[in-house]
C-alpha cells in the first residue's frame, strides 16, 4: 500500500482490557504463534490467564510464549498438527499436566484455501476440512473430556467466521469448514452445558493476518474491501482477542451455544458477499 492510510488504521480502537478479569485461569490457544491467536494468547495474559500456546511452527510459539512470560503469568509452547489426533491427545495430556488444568479452549488453528465449488480440487477441500474443522474436533473432544474430568467446568470458544452462516464466493470449502464449526460448537454446548461447559462460536468477518497480509497492501483492494463492509473498516486483531476474553471470562457464564458475529454489520447487510 502506499502512504495513504486504510479506515483499518484510521480508526483503529484504545483497548484497554479487564484487569484480572481471568486469573487463575489456563488457556490453551491453538494456532496460537501468530495473527488472530497471538492477540488473544497476549489479551489472555494482560487478563491474567497462564496460556498455552499450541502451534505447528514451534519456534514461533516459543517467541509468542515469551511475550505472553514477559506480562508476568506462566506460558508454555508445544508443537503440534492439528489433523493429527495422537498429536493432539499429547498436547492435552501434557498441557494439563504442567499447567494444572485447562480451564480455557480456543480453537482458533485454520487455513483458507480460495476456489469455487466446481473447481475446487479435492486434496484442498480434504486439507481444509482436516484442518479447520476435524482439527477442532480433535482440541474439543480431549479438552472436553479433560474439562469434564475437573469438574470445575470451563469455556470453549471456536473462531469461526461470518462465512459459518453464509456462503462466500471464491471460498467454498472454506465456508463449508466453518459452517460445520458453527455445528460442532452448538452440539458441545449441548452436551456439556450440565458440566458448567460453554462452547461458542466467534465470528470475525476479517483483519489483517498473515495470511492475507501481502494481498491487501494493495491499496485498491484494501479499499474495495473496506467499502463493502457497513463499518467501513476490518477489524482488528485486538478487538477479536476482546470478544474472546469476554466469552472465556465468569461475565458469559450464561451464553453457551450462539455465535458472536464480530463483523462491522457484514451479516446484517449482507453486502459483502453479493
Amino acid at each position: 500500500m502506499n502512504s495513504a492510510k486504510s479506515n483499518t488504521e484510521l480508526f483503529r480502537p484504545r483497548i484497554t482490557p479487564t484487569p484480572e478479569r481471568l486469573a487463575g485461569k489456563v488457556a490453551l490457544v491453538t494456532g496460537g504463534a501468530r495473527g488472530i491467536g497471538k492477540a488473544i494468547a497476549l489479551r489472555f495474559a494482560q487478563e491474567r490467564a497462564d496460556v498455552c500456546i499450541v502451534d505447528k511452527d514451534l519456534s514461533e510459539a516459543e517467541q509468542t510464549a515469551h511475550e505472553v512470560e514477559n506480562l508476568d503469568v506462566h506460558a508454555i509452547a508445544l508443537q503440534a498438527d492439528v489433523t493429527d489426533r495422537g498429536a493432539v491427545e499429547r498436547v492435552v495430556r501434557e498441557s494439563a499436566e504442567s499447567m494444572g488444568s485447562i480451564d480455557i479452549l480456543v480453537n482458533n488453528a485454520g487455513i483458507i484455501v480460495f476456489g469455487s465449488l466446481m473447481d475446487c480440487d479435492i486434496e484442498d477441500w480434504n486439507r481444509m476440512i482436516a484442518v479447520d474443522l476435524t482439527g477442532a474436533f480433535h482440541f474439543t473432544q480431549f479438552v472436553g473430556r479433560c474439562m469434564i474430568e475437573q469438574g470445575h467446568g470451563g469455556r470453549m470458544i471456536h473462531i469461526g467466521s461470518t462465512a459459518s452462516v453464509l456462503p462466500t464466493a471464491q471460498q467454498s470449502a472454506y465456508s463449508v469448514a466453518k459452517a460445520g464449526l458453527m455445528m460442532m460448537s452448538r452440539c458441545a454446548a449441548l452436551e456439556l452445558v450440565g458440566y458448567n461447559i460453554t462452547s461458542n462460536l466467534l465470528c470475525p468477518q476479517g483483519a489483517v493476518t498473515d495470511i492475507n497480509r501481502e494481498l491487501l497492501r494493495d491499496e485498491s483492494i484494501m479499499s474495495a474491501l473496506e467499502a463493502n463492509i457497513p463499518a467501513k473498516r476490518l477489524a482488528t486483531v485486538e478487538e477479536i482477542a476482546g470478544a474472546a476474553a469476554f466469552l472465556a471470562s465468569d461475565e458469559a457464564a450464561y451464553i453457551t451455544g450462539t455465535e458472536l458475529m464480530h463483523d462491522g454489520g457484514c451479516i446484517i447487510s449482507a453486502l459483502w458477499w453479493r
